[in-house]
């Protein structure tokens, strides 16, 4: 069987991980969003008696 993947040392601290950093910042800014939101809604139910 061939193997496909080439074999790499890691060395620690050498890797781009500004694509990482946007994705993470982007997911808790969503989920801020979503929690302000379910937070929002539950205060207008509570204020409507639903």
């Amino acid at each position: 069987m061939a193997s496909h993947h080439e074999v790499t040392e890691h060395k620690h601290g050498e890797m781009d991980i500004t694509d990482h950093q946007k994705t993470f910042a982007g997911f808790v800014k969503v989920s801020t969003y979503t929690a302000i939101a379910a937070i929002v809604v539950l205060i207008f139910m509570a204020l409507t008696n639903a």
